[in-house]
């Protein structure tokens, strides 16, 4: 029986991003927080699209599903 790659992977944290229509497994991501400042996330994810350029992802809204 052959199994779908588009229906199973391992990564349990899935990032959407406005515009992005591959999917993104996220790798690592960390938050950092600090008083009169805005939070930050860095994200490190992996897609099956080796064309994403960054201008195409940065500064973009986006969801991360834990």
């Amino acid at each position: 029986m052959d199994i779908p790659t588009l229906n199973f992977d391992h990564s349990h944290h899935k990032l959407k991003i406005r515009g992005l229509k591959s999917p993104a497994d996220v790798l690592t991501f960390t938050g950092h927080e600090q008083l009169s400042s805005p939070f930050r996330y860095d994200i490190e994810f992996t897609s099956t699209n080796k064309a994403i350029t960054p201008e195409s992802v940065l500064m973009q809204d986006g969801a991360v599903r834990v």
